[in-house]
């Protein structure tokens, strides 16, 4: 019998001041040279009562792309979920060191 779940990848890459943690169904070599395609990407359940705004920002940056290319050197992780129920995507900005105080 065949396992009919599709595979999830997490993928982590950083752009400019931000770093994303996308999930999709789909991560290959791009056509693009030095880039890697990410598709088929995978947004919260929209029938949740809460919807996380870090989830609601990446569904309004990504809402009409049918993929992305990522420059490899963007890349930080691409991670191979071997379970279904440990999916979520989250936009995390980054955290700037705080200056120490000069007196």
């Amino acid at each position: 019998m065949k396992n009919s779940k599709k595979t999830i990848f997490r993928v982590h890459f950083q752009t400019e001041d931000r770093n994303y943690s996308l999930l999709a169904h789909s991560v290959k070599e791009s056509e693009f040279f030095g880039f890697i395609e990410v598709s088929d990407i995978i947004f919260e359940d929209v029938n949740r009562i809460i919807i996380s705004p870090e989830d609601e920002t990446l569904r309004k940056e990504f809402a009409k792309t049918d993929s992305i290319s990522i420059p490899h050197q963007y890349m930080r992780r691409i991670d191979k979920l071997s379970d279904n129920d440990d999916i979520g995507v989250s936009y995390l900005k980054i955290a700037t060191p705080e200056k120490p105080d000069k007196h």
